[in-house]
C-alpha cells in the first residue's frame, strides 16, 4: 500500500501541484527590495552566495526564483523527497542530506556546486526545526567556501499557514509581496565553535529584522 501511494504521490500529485503553482504564479506580485546587487536575477553579480531564509518560506523562493543558477539541499526524509522533486521541476538543483544523515557529503556536493558558479539556497532551520533557529549548515558551508551568506526573506499578503512544524506558507492568488535582502555575514575558515555561535546568532538576529521590515512593508506593523 505505501509503494503505491508513493507512486502516486510522486507520478501524480507532486507534478500537479507544480503545473499549479506554474498557473497561479502567474497572478502574484513579488517585489524585490535592498541590495538589489545581490539578487540571483542580476545580471551583473560577479559572485556567488549562500542565501539563507526560514522553512516557512520556501515556495515563495522556489517560485520567485527558478530557472536561476542555484543549488540547495533537501532531507532524505519523504517530505524532503517531495519537496526535491518540485523544487527541480521549477529548475533548482538539489542535493540530498540534513544534519543527521548525509549531512557532510551534501556539504561537499554544495561545495562543487559553488566551484562551478551556482548560488546556494538554504532554508537555515530546516530540515525540522526548532522554527525560525539557525542550525550550523550554512555557517560551515560558508565557513569552507569563503562565500558570504545573505539573509533573505519572503513575506506576503494573501496566504495560507499550514499547521505544520514551520507553519508553511502558501500564496494564495494575487498575493502581493517582498524579498528582503539583510546585511551580508562573512566567516573566516580559521573561526572557533565558540565563534560560530556567535555568527549563529548574527544571522538570526538579521533575519528577524528583515522579516520585521517585510510585514512593515505590506501592513505598516512589526511581527
Amino acid at each position: 500500500m505505501k509503494r503505491i501511494k508513493d507512486f502516486l504521490l510522486f507520478n501524480f500529485i507532486v507534478p500537479f501541484i507544480v503545473i499549479f503553482f506554474k498557473i497561479l504564479g502567474k497572478t502574484f506580485h513579488f517585489r524585490e527590495k535592498e541590495k538589489y546587487q545581490e539578487s540571483p536575477f542580476n545580471p551583473l553579480k560577479n559572485e556567488n552566495y549562500l542565501y539563507g531564509f526560514w522553512h516557512s518560506q520556501l515556495i515563495g523562493f522556489i517560485y520567485h526564483y527558478r530557472n536561476n543558477k542555484i543549488a540547495s539541499i533537501a532531507s532524505l526524509h519523504r517530505d524532503g523527497e517531495i519537496a526535491a522533486r518540485a523544487a527541480e521541476k521549477f529548475g533548482i538543483k538539489i542535493v540530498r542530506g540534513s544534519s543527521t544523515r548525509g549531512g557532510f557529503k551534501a556539504l561537499l556536493s554544495l561545495k562543487k556546486f559553488i566551484k562551478s558558479g551556482f548560488d546556494v539556497a538554504i532554508t537555515v532551520d530546516g530540515p525540522k526545526g526548532p522554527a525560525e533557529n539557525v542550525n550550523e549548515g550554512i555557517l560551515y558551508l560558508s565557513k569552507i567556501t569563503g562565500k558570504k551568506i545573505i539573509p533573505v526573506c519572503f513575506r506576503c499578503d494573501k496566504k495560507i499557514r499550514l499547521k505544520s512544524w514551520d507553519r508553511l506558507i502558501i500564496p494564495l492568488p494575487f498575493s502581493r509581496g517582498y524579498f528582503i535582502f539583510g546585511k551580508s555575514i562573512y566567516i573566516p575558515r580559521n573561526t572557533s565553535a565558540k565563534e560560530m555561535e556567535q555568527y549563529k546568532k548574527l544571522l538570526k538576529d538579521e533575519l528577524i529584522r528583515i522579516n520585521n521590515k517585510g510585514e512593515e512593508l505590506l501592513y505598516g506593523r512589526k511581527l
